[in-house]
C-alpha cells in the first residue's frame, strides 16, 4: 500500500517544509539530489560512468547536487544542461555553481546545444546510467526544445533513471506526451504523483522508489487527500483471516440475484467467483427456467427459484423466494443479467428497502439505482461498482467526462452509496472519505462476464466479514491481480471468464 498525492499537494508540501519545520528550500533539493545518488549508486553498484541530463528548472538542480554527491563518490559524471549558466535561477543556479567550483577532472558541464546529435548519442551509449533530470512536476504538456531533443535521443536507452518523474509525462493525470522518458527506474521525491499510478505514464516511469527530502511526510502532507493504491503484496493484510477448524458457516453465506432470458450465465459467474473467493455457502436466485440448466453446470449452489410469468420474473413471488433468506446471508449481490424489464425494478426496490446486510448492486442493477435511490437507512450497507458508462448514467454525465476525471467521478459516486467502486484501468474504490486504486490489472479482463466475477469475489469477502470498503478493495486487488497473471500465462487474448474466476483461488489461500 503506498500513498499518491496531488503534484499541487507535493508543491505545498515544500512551502509548509519552510513553514512548519524551518526547513529551507534549497536544503531540501540538497537532501533530495544527494538521497537520489545514494539510491542511484545502490541499485546501480558496478556503475562508474554517469550522463546527466539537466533541464533549466529545479529539476535540473537537483540533478546538478546528485552530480556533485557522485563526483565525491568517486564517479565520472557528464553533465548536458539544456541551457546557458545565465539562465538558471534560484537555487538550481546555486547548485550548478556549487558544481562548477568542485573543478573536479571527474566531471564535465556542457551546454547540449553546443554539440551535434551524433556526439549526444554516444555520451548516452558510453554512460553506465543515465539521469534524467529535465522536467519536473512544475512543467506542463509536451516537452518542447532543447528537452524535447535529448528525450527523443534517450528514445531506445535502458538504462535511464529519472529524478522525480519520467520527462513527458504529467504529473496530475498520468497523461504520455510525445517524447517521453521511458525510464527503467524513478526515483520520485517525498511522495509518488497521482499520474505515476495512472497507465500509460506508469508503464514508463519502471520501478519507482521514494526518496526522502529531511521533512516528515506525515507533517507536510497532513492535509492533503491521496490516492492510497494497493498491489499484490497488500493482498494478505485484506483477505478475511479463518482458523484451522472452520466449517462452511464460518466462510459465510451469499445471496446472488439475477439472470434473464437473454443473460443466463451472469449470476453463474458471480456465483463461480464468490466460491473460488472462499464462500461457504452460495444461493443463487434466478429465474425458475434457468434453474435446471444451471444446477448441472454449478452443483454446489443453492437455488431460490424466481417464479416467471411469460419470461418476465414476478416480482412478489421473487420477494417471497428470496425473504428466508435475509437473516441467513451476510451479503447479497444483485443485478447481473437481471435485465431492465419493469418487474425488475420492483425486485431492485424491494432489494433497497428490505435487504439490511451489505448490498452490492452491480450491471443492471444500477439502471434501476438510478431511479430508486436507497432508503437512508439502508445506504449505509450499500455497494455500487459501475463502470465508466454506468456511472455516466448515474451522475447525469457522459463517460468521456467520467474517464477524464475519474478521481471527480468515483468521489461523486460514492455520496450516492457507503461505498462506490469505478471499473476501468486502474479500478478506484471510494467512501466519500478515501479513495483507494488497485494498481494490478491486465487487458486479460476486458472481456464479458469478468464484471459478474468480481461482484462475486466481492459478495464472498462481504458475506465473510470484511467492512464494505475493504470488502471491495481486497475483491477489486485478486481480481486485477488474477488478470496479471493470466497476461503473464498466456497473454491478453482469449480469456474466459470463468478461467479468471478459476485463477481467483490462487491469491485467497
Amino acid at each position: 500500500m503506498e500513498k499518491y498525492y496531488e503534484p499541487e499537494d507535493v508543491r505545498q508540501a515544500d512551502v509548509n517544509a519552510a513553514e512548519k519545520c524551518g526547513i529551507a528550500p534549497i536544503t531540501l533539493m540538497e537532501n533530495a539530489g544527494s538521497g537520489a545518488a545514494r539510491l542511484i549508486t545502490r541499485n546501480f553498484p558496478d556503475a562508474s560512468r554517469f550522463l546527466i541530463l539537466a533541464g533549466h528548472g529545479n529539476n535540473g538542480g537537483d540533478g546538478f547536487v546528485a552530480a556533485r554527491a557522485l563526483v565525491k563518490a568517486g564517479k565520472d559524471v557528464f553533465v548536458l544542461k539544456t541551457t546557458k549558466d545565465r539562465d538558471y535561477k534560484g537555487d538550481a543556479l546555486t547548485n550548478l555553481r556549487a558544481l562548477r567550483e568542485l573543478a573536479s577532472e571527474k566531471c564535465s558541464i556542457i551546454e547540449s546545444n553546443d554539440i551535434i546529435e551524433e556526439d549526444i548519442t554516444a555520451f548516452i551509449d558510453d554512460a553506465d546510467c543515465v539521469i534524467d533530470a529535465l522536467l519536473g512536476t512544475g512543467s506542463s504538456g509536451a516537452p518542447r526544445g532543447e528537452s524535447a531533443r535529448l528525450i527523443s535521443l534517450c528514445r531506445t536507452c535502458g538504462k535511464v533513471v529519472s529524478l522525480d518523474i519520467p520527462s513527458g509525462i504529467d504529473p496530475k493525470s498520468g497523461a504520455v506526451y510525445e517524447p517521453c522518458i521511458k525510464a527503467s527506474l524513478t526515483i520520485t521525491f517525498l511522495a509518488p504523483k497521482t499520474g505515476m499510478s495512472e497507465y500509460p505514464a506508469r508503464a514508463m516511469c519502471g520501478r519507482i522508489i521514494t526518496a526522502g527530502i529531511g521533512a516528515d511526510a506525515s507533517v507536510v502532507l497532513r492535509d492533503a487527500k491521496p490516492y492510497v493504491c494497493y498491489d499484490r503484496r497488500d493482498i494478505l493484510d485484506l483477505l478475511p483471516r479463518y482458523g484451522r477448524d472452520i466449517h462452511k458457516g464460518s466462510r459465510g453465506c451469499v445471496l446472488i440475484c439475477g439472470g434473464s432470458e437473454n443473460y443466463r450465465g451472469a449470476p453463474l459467474l458471480a456465483a463461480l467467483g464468490a466460491l473460488r473467493a472462499g464462500a461457504g455457502l452460495v444461493v443463487l436466485a434466478v429465474p425458475d427456467f434457468m434453474v435446471d440448466s444451471a444446477s448441472m453446470l454449478l452443483p454446489e449452489a443453492v437455488f431460490a427459484p424466481l417464479h416467471t410469468i411469460n419470461g418476465r420474473v414476478e416480482p412478489q413471488s421473487a420477494a417471497d423466494s428470496i425473504s428466508p433468506w435475509l437473516d441467513r446471508c451476510g451479503a447479497a449481490v444483485f443485478g447481473p443479467g437481471a435485465g431492465r424489464d419493469d418487474n425488475i425494478g420492483e425486485v431492485t426496490q424491494w432489494f433497497l428497502k428490505n435487504w439490511t446486510s451489505p448490498l452490492l448492486v452491480d450491471a443492471d442493477g444500477l439502471y434501476f439505482l438510478g431511479k430508486f435511490q436507497a432508503e437512508p437507512a439502508h445506504k449505509q450497507n450499500l455497494l455500487i461498482t459501475p463502470h465508466a458508462g454506468e456511472a455516466a448514467s448515474l451522475l447525469k454525465t457522459t463517460a468521456q467526462i467520467v474517464n477524464e476525471d475519474r478521481k471527480t467521478a468515483v468521489s461523486s459516486l460514492s455520496t450516492i452509496a457507503a461505498v462506490a467502486l469505478l471499473k476501468g484501468s486502474g479500478t478506484m474504490i471510494s467512501d466519500s472519505k478515501e479513495i483507494r486504486k488497485i494498481l494490478e490489472g491486465s487487458p486479460s479482463l476486458a472481456v464479458p462476464g469478468s464484471g459478474d466475477v468480481l461482484s462475486g469475489v466481492m459478495g464472498a469477502f462481504l458475506a465473510a466479514g470484511l467492512g464494505i470498503f475493504d470488502a471491495a478493495t481486497a475483491g477489486a486487488l485478486v481480481h486485477a491481480a488474477a488478470g496479471s497473471e493470466i497476461e503473464k500465462k498466456r497473454g491478453v487474448n482469449g480469456t474466459l471468464a470463468r478461467e479468471i474466476a478459476d485463477e481467483i483461488s490462487a491469491f485467497v489461500g
